[in-house]
């Protein structure tokens, strides 16, 4: 007679945390903004909202190179940071989709046989944002992203 193995209470407890990688089914009663027909739109702009940037002339091959090559030195010194292994902790709190998007790139990684993390590539944001204010000042991402979040 074949005795069966106590059972864990804890057994298969993982599987029950893990998240669906199915794609949720789009709702149907509403429209997204990005559909939504050029009438239904708000046309009035209050005097606080950006308005359209003007279009740039196109670059030329010696300052497409030389944005490359600073593009690729920023590269390096985000790599060197994100290297070395953070001791400090910070939290942040994200929104379900955010966090299911963050999940996705490194679920996609995954499937491209790269090893990544949620928490390196939130550094690899939060680096690239420094990076950008250290070098561009109140024209970079970061604080016309706070400007705009204030205004």
């Amino acid at each position: 007679m074949a005795e069966n193995p106590p059972t864990s209470p804890f057994a298969r407890l993982d599987t029950g945390l893990l998240r669906s990688t199915r794609p949720k089914p789009p709702a149907e009663t509403a429209t997204p903004p990005e559909e939504q027909t050029p009438a239904a739109q708000p046309t009035k702009r209050s005097s606080r909202q950006s308005r359209p940037r003007p279009q740039t002339a196109p670059r030329t091959v010696a300052s497409t190179r030389g944005a490359v090559e600073a593009q690729d030195d920023v590269v390096q010194r985000i790599r060197k940071i994100v290297k070395t292994q953070g001791r400090e902790v910070s939290f942040i709190r994200l929104t379900a989709e955010e966090k299911g998007q963050l999940a996705d790139v490194v679920y996609t990684y995954k499937r491209q046989g790269r090893k990544t993390t949620e928490n390196e590539v939130s550094r690899i944001a939060v680096n690239y944002l420094l990076e950008d204010y250290k070098a561009n000042g109140n024209t970079s991402v970061l604080a016309r992203v706070l400007e705009a979040l204030q205004a």
